[in-house]
């Protein structure tokens, strides 16, 4: 259940913390009181996308967080376990920071989580009915919905399928469709796929030559300069023959001076010891340099050859990718486009061949869910009869309508709620003829159904008692208290009578002060509630005659 909620400098909320019970707690307030706040602020905390004007103003940030003891923890922890968020044990803690600067953070267990985990969890811990969800049961598109809701899980991996078989179905109609085109068009497209395939094939590019190139034409390029140092570096090395000696005949000399004296002294062994290897390395490197003067050659035609082919290199890199092995690869998809174009006839029947048989599965599927889902959908219509007879409609009927639609990702069902609300009438779309207060008792009694096949522990309404009064209210007070005995409802109504059969109930009221505008929220005691219930049978005026109905009201709830 959902144990702790707190709300911090949310719209008119400076500071709320509501411990809510189990049973029915009962939300009520003046209209205007702000009681679709405290939903607001649920939906954003459990991954509605977060807006900075919901934060109060002159305050930089909106804090929400709310603690949950769910009777079953083994599956959030589980999906926990794989996220790393570490566990607790005796519930979850979920808090959402809504910053002015758009730098929102989520928690889960005092640990930051995306909202797409959030959103994972949350449909284990509560279901929110808000009062937009009345206008589902008036899209017929979400009928289907609501039916595969119901049904669950028995379908969730033949949907799967479907919805696979369906989209390889539209990736091979947009390949069909690609190259169903008329033969002039084919004919250009063939021209330049061939100009291009002729025009890199003839470059003879091979992966990792435009470095080497590059390499080789920079050296080239400054070739005089090179041979110019190397050779000056070489003379000082070697010295002239005929006159001045060269930097290694004077270390040579040296090296054996050292030599005569090193047996003299321990630290003078140890540094001519690094002098000649000072010596052999600097040896080494002047056979090596002389290795790269006798090697190394200046040629201005190979220059010329190398400049040719960058220049056909970059017009290609230009023209068909960043590097040489990207026009490679472009190349070999061009290979496929026209082998696909040249080939185009016996594509098509192939691919009419896949099609006709990804149909044919999709039908044989298709079959199969509706089957199923035609099997569940007259459970669904005594379910929700049961349910609505206890709602004060005992001649209501009600059937889910199936007609065959093209085959789609979610099969070839197009499904209808009729109802026929009064005894001799016709049964008639849903969207045509329920009232507003049909509708709540509908969309209550869908939500009692699927309730208990979810084994959600927390079940929210806002306001599921619209258009709903007198004897009616009552019994849907006496259906909300019966769902209460296995699971938390939390419900913001202006019903007295839904008012007078809580467990819990708590007042949400404006209070003016310091000039700013506050939503307060508390738990009310006996004769808090029956004022509230009796300004909620009155209005604004509170008579002995309405206290001591709401006084009777309290005692015939609690019978």
């Amino acid at each position: 259940m959902l144990s702790d909620l707190q709300v911090k400098n949310f719209a008119l909320i400076n500071k709320v913390n509501i411990n809510f019970k189990q049973g029915l707690n009962i939300l009520s307030g003046e209209t205007g009181a702000g009681k679709s706040i405290i939903i607001g602020a649920l939906d954003l905390l459990l991954g509605a996308r977060a807006n900075s004007d919901i934060i109060r103003s002159g305050k930089k940030a909106a804090y929400i967080s709310a603690f949950f003891q769910p009777e079953e923890l083994k599956i959030i922890n589980d999906i926990l376990t794989e996220t790393g968020i570490e566990q607790e044990e005796n519930g979850i803690l979920i808090a959402r920071e809504i910053r002015e600067n758009g730098r929102n953070r989520t928690l889960i267990n005092g640990q930051l989580a995306t909202l797409k985990i959030v959103k994972k969890i949350s449909r284990y811990l509560i279901d929110i009915h808000g009062q937009h969800e009345h206008q589902l049961l008036l899209d017929q598109g979400s009928h289907l919905m609501i039916l595969d809701a119901f049904i669950g899980d028995k379908i969730t991996h033949l949907k799967a399928e479907i919805n696979n078989l369906y989209q390889e179905l539209l990736d091979l109609r947009n390949e069909l469709s690609e190259i169903e085109i008329d033969d002039a068009q084919r004919a250009r497209e063939l021209d330049i796929i061939n100009f291009q395939i002729e025009e890199i094939e003839a470059a003879g590019l091979e992966a990792g030559e435009y470095e080497k190139l590059k390499d080789e034409y920079k050296t080239l390029s400054h070739g005089e300069e090179i041979y110019r140092v190397i050779t000056e570096i070489m003379s000082s090395l070697s010295g002239d023959n005929y006159k001045d000696q060269g930097i290694m005949d004077r270390l040579s000399i040296l090296k054996n001076k050292f030599e005569e004296v090193e047996d003299y002294n321990q630290e003078l062994k140890e540094l001519n010891k690094k002098f000649t290897d000072i010596y052999y390395s600097l040896e080494e490197f002047s056979f090596d340099l002389a290795d790269f003067e006798s090697s190394f050659a200046y040629d201005e035609e190979r220059i010329s050859i190398l400049s040719d082919r960058l220049d056909l290199i970059n017009t290609l890199l230009r023209k068909y990718g960043e590097d040489v092995e990207t026009v490679i690869s472009y190349l070999q998809e061009l290979y496929q486009k026209r082998d696909k174009l040249e080939n185009v006839e016996e594509k098509i029947v192939s691919l009419t061949k896949k099609e006709e048989n990804l149909i044919q599965r999709l039908k044989v599927k298709s079959g199969k869910l509706s089957e199923t889902r035609k099997k569940h959908a007259k459970n669904l219509e005594v379910q929700l009869k049961n349910e609505l007879k206890d709602l004060a409609m005992e001649d209501v009927r009600f059937e889910v309508s199936f007609t065959e639609k093209e085959i789609s990702a979610v099969g070839t069902d197009r499904i209808e709620f009729l109802i026929s609300p009064n005894r001799g009438e016709d049964l008639k779309p849903l969207s045509k003829i329920a009232s507003g207060g049909e509708l709540s008792r509908i969309m209550l009694s869908l939500k009692t159904i699927t309730a208990a096949l979810d084994q959600v522990d927390t079940l929210i309404f806002d306001e599921v008692d619209s258009g709903v009064g007198g004897k009616t209210a009552a019994k849907m007070a006496a259906k909300l208290t019966q769902i209460s005995n296995d699971r938390q409802i939390i419900c913001i109504t202006h019903l007295p009578q839904l008012a007078s059969a809580a467990n819990h109930h708590f007042l949400i009221k404006k209070e003016k002060g310091e000039n700013r505008t506050f939503t307060k929220i508390h738990s009310l005691d006996r004769a808090e509630r029956i004022r509230e219930i009796a300004r909620m049978i009155g209005g604004t005026t509170i008579t002995d005659k309405t206290l001591a109905h709401a006084e009777e009201m309290l005692l015939l709830a609690n019978k």
